[in-house]
Formats: structure tokens, sequence, C-alpha cells
């Protein structure tokens, strides 16, 4: 007994426990409550993880067996307890659930159903998860037969207590010769693995990833487990080695790969009190410090440990592939096809290439780089063998400086990005298998590195081979259908190898001191030289990479509606190739960040750009010029629809006049025309007009309000649309010289959808109605989402004038909240701040919103004690409460 309980310190509880008269509920769950507190301390001493686990299942079998035999089920029922799931495989962490099935040799008395349910009942009582079923062996036995989920389950039950010849009789009977024979359960495995993967978007690289379910987490590590029992009739790993299907090595990193995700999985159970699989931004901080990292400048600390996290993940995720690889041949491939020779080195074995020696990569190391673009050009391949896969790891450190300065190399790399073809296939296995950053030095660096933010939601190299898929997808029948403008200009682009490699360059600088487009611009030119770009192609190269944020940043945080913004970006572009580049690069760039960022309101914003800044080029009109071109092109044809509507022209440019001389440009021909015909026809008997519609292009639905002027009417406006639950992306506000407000605001449903119901759009004009004539302003409220309670974004203020339209411009950057924009109307409303446009911009956790204001009185904030006020105020009214 003194041996037991030397190697497991938590039976002393358990023996105190049993030294106890009349033992209670209390007892018992205290008695839990007091093994795990030694769990957990034990833990941060820094003990061994996987003693650890089996400590903890240990006392738990003791304390089941304990209250099993007290329960006198046995004895009435002939009944047998066993352990199944994790606890059967004795990875029980803090707050795992106890995976339980009670076998009965015939259907259960009344009695002996009361009995197990009372046995459970007392379960749950004392503190413990439990999982269970009640079934006979014959019940057991048929579902088995049929589902894999339950068949998986039983090959890792193990007995407890009660009828231990049943045990036996299930064991016997789930054998892979009496049912799920190897073939058909790794088969199962396979496509069961597939659609995790695809459940989880495929990728394990997002920012908040699941250690357990995601790519090279620890389902597939316990998969690997239990196709290796169903094969050779064991659970352990170090079978693998001892069947030479791993090298050890690869053992090594399985087995340390596993440790680590076991301690990140304890300590997310102490941290959220409970079951808990996914690394949430709740828990990162806190985890990166429990790993020892204690630098939280710029959140060093934190993305250094998820960085560890990711290259773990990757390395398990490369020999999961090989494995199943391994499987996939030795169980499924019954009468291989004979080898087809790919010339001297390469042979195609089925689906697969594969070297024809296990020293191809060092006669002929150039085969390191040449074997994909084999890939690319071999019909009828899938992928690489198993052994060829192994045979890279193991000759990666063949790609040295010597090895990239070669000609010949620096062409297959180039050649690679000029296919028609499988580009983003095997840029994605070259960096699975590590070629990208043993190729790129640079690339290494950003291999499983995250930002922690919103705004990203990959680590940056899986957003950087996105971005690459993304511009290869616009040469595509779906990519043409998705984005059909992309798709014409990437058309006609020559080399389309440039904007690959821009794709990969463009962030390769992250995580490096220094502004990271500056830093992967030079990167970018040095590598298209040294690989026999001219400089014509090098330079655009390196200009879309320290320009790619350019575009994105100009449609979303300026007006575009004014051809001096336009003008000024077309000067930095300054030729159609650029633009074409930019814009391409900007789209992909977006959709692999965030899915959620992309909308169709973000699409027009960039398409307006586009070919406003293509006019520009093309025409070399000047600024004066195009805008008195403009506004008299947009009056004529709102002039003609409206004539024909049988309103007059002296009307028309009576109602305009009150407007003032930039509404024109600020408004598309629809607006001005919707807006002209509804303030002719209602104005007269209604005080307030709202009215909502769609884009002509469905990129946002459009909302106006023309009201008699009020001091808190934005407030009330933008509250309103906060309590529907709308995204507001963009506010134009024209005050007319008799005292009306004309509001315009782009808007967009929750998660960014269109308004499309005609019944929804009438209860937002209703709701508004409402709030505009009630009494005291409707102030939402809201609860702060779990998510946005991890970030410290500081408010930042900033006043910029702009004298040639006698406007201030206010911006705030500043953390998402709920109520946020309502917040800041409110404050605005009481500072006498009056609001004439309105950008409004979320990137993840961030707000970056501007607003174009005057005085109430109309003029620009200039005085800095005024300033000063305002800022004070605003940062006042966006503390969190």
């Amino acid at each position: 007994m003194m041996a037991i309980l030397q190697t497991n310190p938590l039976l002393t509880v358990y023996h105190a426990l049993m030294a106890r008269d009349d033992l209670q509920i209390a007892d018992y769950a205290q008695a839990i409550r007091d093994a795990r507190k030694l769990l957990g301390e034990a833990f941060h001493a820094g003990k061994e993880i996987r003693s650890l686990l089996f400590n903890h299942a240990e006392f738990i079998d003791l304390l089941l067996q304990h209250l099993w035999a007290k329960n006198g089920i046995p004895q009435h029922q002939q009944a047998t307890l066993i352990a199944v799931g994790g606890y059967g495989r004795r990875e029980l962490h803090p707050a795992s659930d106890i995976d339980l099935l009670l076998l009965l040799p015939a259907s259960p008395s009344p009695e002996g159903c009361e009995r197990i349910s009372a046995f459970i009942t007392s379960l749950w009582d004392i503190g413990l998860d439990v999982g269970h079923s009640v079934r006979t062996l014959d019940e057991c036995l048929e579902l088995a037969s049929t589902d894999q989920t339950v068949i998986t389950n039983l090959i890792e039950s193990r007995y407890l207590s009660g009828n231990e010849q049943l045990f036996h009789a299930l064991r016997d009977a789930i054998a892979p010769t009496h049912m799920w024979n190897s073939r058909d359960f790794f088969q199962a495995k396979l496509e069961e693995q597939q659609k995790r993967y695809v459940k989880l978007g495929d990728t394990s690289h997002r920012v908040e990833p699941n250690i357990k379910e995601g790519r090279g987490g620890l389902r597939d590590i316990q998969t690997i487990s239990w196709v290796t029992h169903r094969e050779y009739g064991t659970l352990s790993l170090q079978e693998l080695y001892e069947k030479r299907l791993v090298e050890y090595d690869e053992f090594e990193t399985l087995r340390e790969g596993r440790q680590f995700l076991w301690r990140i999985r304890f300590a997310l159970h102490e941290l959220a009190g409970r079951k808990e699989d996914r690394l949430l931004f709740d828990y990162q901080r806190n985890l990166a410090h429990l790993f020892g990292y204690t630098d939280d400048a710029n959140n060093a600390a934190v993305e250094a440990f998820m960085q560890r996290y990711y290259r773990t993940i990757t390395a398990l995720e490369r020999l999961s592939d090989m494995l199943m690889g391994i499987f996939r041949e030795r169980i499924l491939t019954l009468h291989p096809p004979p080898p087809e020779m790919l010339g001297e080195w390469y042979q195609k074995r089925g689906n697969l290439i594969s070297v024809n020696s296990p020293d191809v990569f060092v006669l002929y190391p150039t085969a390191l780089l040449e074997i994909f673009l084999l890939l690319q050009i071999t019909p009828g391949v899938t992928g690489l063998t198993p052994d060829t896969t192994r045979l890279i790891r193991h000759n990666l450190h063949r790609i040295d400086a010597s090895f990239r300065q070669q000609a010949r190399h620096r062409q297959l790399f180039i050649q690679i990005l000029r296919q028609s073809k499988g580009i983003t296939f095997v840029t994605r296995l070259m960096n699975r298998y590590g070629i990208l950053a043993a190729y790129i030095p640079a690339f290494a660096n950003i291999v499983g590195r995250m930002q922690y933010d919103l705004f990203h939601m990959y680590t940056v190299d899986e957003h950087t081979l996105l971005v690459v898929r993304n511009l290869r997808r616009y040469s595509t029948a779906i990519g043409a259908q998705e984005l059909p403008l992309c798709a014409k200009v990437f058309k006609n682009f020559r080399n389309p190898e440039l904007l690959y490699l821009a794709g990969l360059f463009h962030d390769i600088a992250k995580g490096r001191n220094g502004d990271h487009s500056e830093l992967g611009s030079h990167d970018a030119y040095s590598f298209c030289r040294e690989h026999s770009l001219d400089l014509h192609d090098s330079s655009l190269v390196s200009w879309l990479v320290g320009h790619h944020l350019l575009m994105s940043m100009t449609a979303q945080r300026k007006d575009i509606s004014d051809p001096a913004i336009v003008q000024e970006f077309a000067e930095i572009v300054a030729s159609q190739s650029r633009l074409d580049c930019l814009f391409l690069l900007t789209i992909a760039d977006i959709r692999g960040t965030n899915p959620k960022l992309w909308n169709g309101w973000k699409q027009a914003l960039l398409h307006e750009l586009y070919h406003s800044t293509r006019r520009v080029l093309s025409n070399r009109t000047l600024i004066t010029h195009e805008g008195t071109l403009l506004i008299e092109e947009k009056r004529n044809a709102v002039l003609e629809q409206l004539l024909q509507e049988g309103f007059s022209a002296a009307e028309c440019h009576a109602l305009w006049n009150k407007f003032g001389a930039d509404y024109h440009l600020q408004h598309s021909v629809e607006s001005v025309h919707w807006h002209t015909r509804h303030i002719l026809i209602e104005a007269a008997r209604k005080p307030t007009l709202i009215h909502i519609r769609r884009t002509v292009s469905g990129s946002s639905n459009v909302l106006f309000v023309y009201s008699k002027d009020q001091d808190d009417l934005f407030s009330r406006v933008v509250s309103s649309l906060e309590q529907l639950n709308l995204n507001v992306v963009q506010a134009r506000i024209v005050s007319t010289t008799d005292g009306f407000d004309l509001y315009t605001l782009h808007i967009l449903g929750p998660d960014n959808q269109l308004i499309i119901s005609d019944t929804d759009q009438q209860h937002i004009v209703n709701t508004i109605t409402d709030n505009l004539e009630r009494e005291t302003p409707y102030r939402p409220t809201h609860r702060q989402p779990r998510i946005l309670r991890n970030f410290d974004t500081p408010t930042r203020i900033s006043f910029n004038q702009q004298p040639e339209k006698n406007l201030t411009l206010l911006e705030i950057n500043a953390g998402d909240m709920p109520g946020l924009l309502s917040r800041l109307g409110e404050a605005m409303d009481g500072l006498g701040i009056r609001v004439h446009n309105a950008r409004i911009n979320t990137l993840g956790e961030q707000a970056q919103d501007i607003f174009y204001v005057t005085t109430r009185e109309g003029g620009m904030i200039v005085n800095e004690q005024h300033q000063q006020q305002i800022r004070q105020t605003l940062e006042q009214a966006l503390q969190v409460r």
C-alpha cells in the first residue's frame, strides 16, 4: 500500500475518506475537491503530465468502485461497470467527463432500474460530470456493429467493477475478426477526420484554435492510436516505433507534442473551471505566463506562446498526414499498381509521386523543389507518398545559402508560380513540409505567428497562403462568378506570378521591428532581382508589398466621392498596371484576413475607387475641372428622370440650392433622385421623412431621414439603428439653408447582411419614427461580447482641419464596444458638434471612425482648449460600462 501511496498522492485523499464513518454526499464531494487541488498543485510544480492524468483516473476508479459496491447493483443484476472514452484511456483532465458504460446481461428489473438511476444520480450529486449509457450486451454489440463512434469508445473500454466475465465477452465480440476489421475501421476514421477538418475550416491556424478537434490536435493523435489498435492490437504509440512505422525522432515528436497539448488542456480546464478545448482569447495571456512567457509589451508573451503552439501543431499535422498515408498504403491498398517512372528520379505510385530511391535528395538536392513542380504538371496525382515526405523532412537542411543561390533552383521556384494550375495546392504543401521556410528564410519568421487581435483570424503564414489562393482563384470559373470585375482585370494581366510573389511577401516582415510593409518591400525587391526578374517587374512587386494597405485604407477611411482624394490616390498609384495589381491584391488580402470582414459594401467602395482612379489616370483632368464636370453630369442625369415624372426644373434646382455645392458630389444619381422625389412630394405634409432602399449594386441598404434640425437628431438616429442591431458603415449629413437635416446612411443587417424583407425594412422605418417622436431619446443597452473583454484598446482622438471645405476631421480610434456609435452621437450632440459626414469602420476589436464635423454654428473646431474638452468628453463616453 505504501508503494501505491508514493506513486499516486491522490490516494491519500481516498484512504482518508474511507477511514471515516457514515459517509455523506458532502464528504465525497469534498474529497473530489481535495484530490483535484492536489492535482493542480502537482501540475504547477511541473510534475509529468501523463502521471497526473493517470493518477486522477486511478482516484476516480477507486471512488466509483466503492460507490458501485455500496449501491449493490452487481448482486442484483450481474452488471458490469466499464470506463470508456478518454476516461477509459486514463486521460482524465480536471474537468473531463467521466464516460461510463453500464453493461447488463439482460434488460434490468424495475428494482435494477432504480438502483442504476440512484447510482448515476449519486455521481452527479458528489460533483462528477458523468456521461453514461446503460445497455445489454446484445444492444451494445448491435450498435457497435453499425456505429464507428460506439466501436471506438469500446476499443478504449476498461473494466472497473462488477461482472468481469461480461466485460471479457464484450471485448471478445468486438475484436476485428468479428466486426470492424482494420480496413473498414480505417476507412470510417479517414472519412470522419476529413469531415472534422471541413467543419473547423480545414485549418488549425485560426486565432482561437480547438486543441482537440483541429488539424494536428489531440483527436488526430487518438485516431492514430485507434487505427494502430485495430491493425496491431495496441493503443500505445510506442508500438508505432516498434513496428517501424515511425522513426525514433518522429515518435518523440508525437510523444512530446501530445504532452504539450495535454498540459495546455489541463491548464485550460483549470482556468475555465469546466471542460474547455478551445484556446480562446480569454485564456491565451494566462497560458502564456503559465508556460514561462512574461513579456507583455505589444502582446509579445501571448504571441510567442501561440507561435510555439502553432509550430507544435504543424509538426504533429505533418506526422499525422504521413502516418495516415502509411496506413492507407498498408491497410487500404490491397493490390497496388506497378510504379510508373517519371524521369530519372521519380515514380508515380497510384495517385502519388515518390522518389525512386532513399538517396535521391542526397544525390540530387534539386529534387526538393522539382518534385513540387512535378506535382503540378503530372495529371492525376494528389500528393506525395509518406516515405517521400519523410525524406523531405530529413533533407531540409540541404536548402541552405548555396542551394538558394543556384540559378536552376531560382528558375524552378519562379516556374512553380508560373504554372496554370496547382499553385494553391503546392504552396500549401511546401509550407507544411517546411520548404517555404527553408527556401525563403524570412518566411520562417511568420510560420505559426499570430497577432493577438480580432482583425487577423489566421496565423501570418496561413493568411499569406490564403491570399495567394484568392489571387489564383480569380482565374477560375468560381472566382469569375464570385468577383467578375477581379476576374476580368486578372485575365488581362500578363504576369500573374508577380501578383503571387506580392502575396507571398506582403506580410513577410510581420513581427520584425519597423514598418512591415517597408521591410517586406525591400525583401521582395531583393528576392525578385535574385530570381532574374527585370527592374520593372521587381519594382512592381516591391511597390505592391510596400503599398498593399493603401487602397483599403483610402476606400474605407476617406471620402472617395471627393475628386481631391481620388486625385491624391491616383498620384501615388501613377499607372494603370499598378492600379490593377493593387486592386486585385487588396481584395485578396481582405478576403484572406477574416471571412467576416468582406461584404458587399467594401466591394462597392473598392470598385468605386478603382473606376474613379482609372478615369483620372486615363483623363489626367484637373481636380476642379473634374469636380465641376461630375456635378453637372449628375444634375443633368437626375433632372432628366424627374422631368419625365412631372417635376419642374425650377423646383428641383430650388431644392438643390438649399443643399450646398458638395451635395451632388457626395451622392449618387440614384440617391439624389430618391431624395428629391420624396422631399418634393411629401415634405409639405410630413414633418419627418424616412425611407429605405437597397443600392443598385446590392452592396448595402440606404436609409434616408429628412427632418427639422434638432440638437440630438444624430444620436437618436444612430441609437435607433443600434437598437435594431444594424451596422452603420457610412453616414452623410447635409444641412439645408432652411433648417433641415438630410441623413443618408448606408447600413447592413446583423453579420453584415443585406436587409431584404419588406417587413424588416418597414420595421426599421417604424422604429426610427417612434424614437424621433419620443419625448426622451431611447438609450440602447448592450452586453459586451465575451471576446471583446480580452482587449484593452486605448482611445486615440485627433483633429485635422480642412479649411477648403470649412470642416474639421475628427478621427476616433477606440476599442469596439456595444453602443459605440450612439455613445459618440450622444456625446457630440451634448458638445454642440454637428456631424456632416462619417465613415464607420470596425477592424476586429478596434473601431476606426472618422467624422467630418463643425460647431453647431457651422465653424471649424480649431481652438485647442475646445479640442481638449471634446477629447475628454468622448473618452469618458467610451469608457466600458
